[in-house]
C-alpha cells in the first residue's frame, strides 16, 4: 500500500515589520511572501498529499487584505492540484473576533481546513485514510496532550500544534505545552509542531515529533537557513523526515574578542571575508582597549562594510578599555573620574541599557582623549 507524504512548515509570520532591519525591513517582509510561494512550489513538485502549517502563518490576527489575498491565491494552487492544506492558528494569528480565520476568505478552497476550536479535534481527510488532530492556541498554559490518545479508525494519524515542549528547568510555562510523556502516549504517527523558531527533533516512543522552524529567518541567530520538513510515512517503518532549505537569507549575531582580532584593519578584513548580500549581520566587539581602537572611526568603518551585506549593525563594548585606563589615569583626573562614574553606571544595567552605557563610555573617552 502507498504511504503518505507531507510538507510541514510553521512560523511564516507574513506581514512581520522587521523594525530591527531598518530600511531593509520592508524588503525582508516581501521576501517572506516570495519564500511562501516557494514552499507551495515545493509541495506541488514533491507531490505531497498535504501541507501542514503549525501556527503563525500571519504575524497578526488582522493582516492586510492584500496579504490574505496572496495567501489564498497560493493555497488555491495546492487546491487545484488535489493537495490539502491544514492550519492551526498560533499565538500571533490567534482566533479572535473578526480575525483572519473567522472570515470567508478561505471558504472557496475545498481542500483547506483550519482548526478553530480550543480542544484537540480530529479532521478526516477524504481519500487519504488520514485523521489530522489539531487545536487553536487557547492560552490555558497546560499540557494539551495530557490524557489525549488518537483513535485507531484511520490508517494514518497526524497531529498539528503550536506549542512549547516542556524541558524541565528550562521551559515549563507557555500558553500551550506538550511534554515527553504526553507525546510518547498520543498514538500519532507524526506531530507537526510550531512556535519555536528553530528546527528540532522531539520524537518520543513511536511518535515522530518535530519543529520545522520558519521557512525564512525571523531574528538574529546563528545564521541558519530557513527550511521546511518533508515527511514520508510508510507502514511498518519509522517516519522519514527530511529538511529542505527554502529560505533566501540568513541572520547571524557574532560576538568577537578585539584582543584576538587585532585592530580595526584586521576587523575589516575579517568581516570583508564574510560579505554576503543575503546575510543580515550583527557584530558585538568586546575587550576594546588601546589607542588604535579608541581612534577607530567606527561610522566610516561601518559605512564601508554595510553595502557588502543585506544588513549590518556593529556594537562595541569598551569594557576592556575601561579596565585598562582605570589604572592608567589618576582617580582625581577628569578622565579617571569619568571612567569610574561610567563603570558604576554600567554595573547596574543589562541588555540594551548596558549597550547604551558602554557606547556612552566609548564616546566620552574618545572626546576626552582628543581622538575622534
Amino acid at each position: 500500500m502507498a504511504g503518505l507524504r507531507l510538507l510541514h512548515t510553521a512560523d511564516v509570520h507574513l506581514g512581520a515589520p522587521f523594525g530591527f532591519l531598518g530600511r531593509r525591513g520592508r524588503e525582508h517582509r516581501e521576501q517572506l511572501k516570495a519564500t511562501f510561494s516557494r514552499v507551495i512550489d515545493l509541495a506541488i513538485t514533491s507531490q505531497v498529499d498535504a501541507l501542514l502549517i503549525a501556527g503563525d502563518l500571519f504575524h497578526s490576527p488582522y493582516p492586510q487584505p492584500g496579504l490574505v489575498g496572496e495567501v489564498v491565491y497560493q493555497l488555491r494552487r495546492l487546491d487545484s492540484e488535489g493537495i490539502w492544506t491544514l492550519i492551526v492558528p498560533g499565538t500571533h494569528d490567534r482566533m479572535l473576533p473578526g480575525g483572519v480565520y473567522e472570515g470567508g476568505d478561505f471558504s472557496s478552497l475545498a481542500r483547506l481546513h483550519v482548526f478553530r476550536d480550543g480542544e484537540m479535534a480530529p479532521f478526516s481527510v477524504g481519500g487519504l485514510d488520514l485523521d489530522v488532530y489539531g487545536m487553536a492556541v487557547n492560552g490555558e498554559g497546560r499540557d494539551v496532550l495530557s490524557g489525549f490518545r488518537a483513535g485507531d479508525a484511520a490508517r494514518w494519524r497526524v497531529g498539528l500544534l503550536h506549542a512549547s515542549f516542556v524541558l524541565p528547568g528550562k521551559v515549563e510555562r507557555d500558553e500551550m505545552l506538550v511534554s515527553a510523556g504526553s507525546v510518547g502516549g498520543c498514538n500519532l504517527h507524526y506531530l507537526a509542531l510550531g512556535h519555536w523558531h528553530s528546527q528540532g527533533d522531539y520524537s518520543q516512543g513511536n511518535t515522530a515529533a518535530f519543529y520545522s522552524g520558519p521557512p525564512e529567518p525571523l531574528e538574529m541567530g546563528r545564521g541558519e537557513e530557513g527550511s521546511v520538513l518533508l515527511v514520508e510515512l510508510e507502514e511498518g517503518s519509522a517516519a522519514a523526515v527530511k529538511p529542505i532549505p527554502v529560505g533566501r537569507r540568513r541572520m547571524c549575531r557574532l560576538e568577537l574578542d578585539a584582543g584576538r582580532i587585532g585592530g580595526p584593519a584586521e576587523l575589516y578584513a575579517y568581516l570583508r571575508r564574510m560579505s554576503d548580500r543575503d546575510l543580515a549581520l550583527e557584530v558585538r566587539l568586546e575587550g576594546l582597549w588601546g589607542e588604535e581602537w579608541v581612534a577607530c572611526e567606527w561610522d566610516m568603518l561601518e559605512e564601508e562594510l554595510t553595502p557588502l551585506f543585506f544588513h549590518l549593525r556593529m556594537e562595541c563594548s569598551p569594557a576592556g578599555l575601561a579596565a585598562h585606563d582605570l589604572e592608567a589615569y589618576a582617580e582625581k583626573s577628569v578622565i579617571g573620574r569619568f571612567i569610574r562614574i561610567a563603570r558604576e553606571e554600567m554595573a547596574g544595567k543589562e541588555g540594551e541599557e548596558l549597550h547604551i552605557a558602554e557606547e556612552a563610555l566609548r564616546l566620552g573617552l574618545s572626546h576626552l582623549t582628543g581622538r575622534p
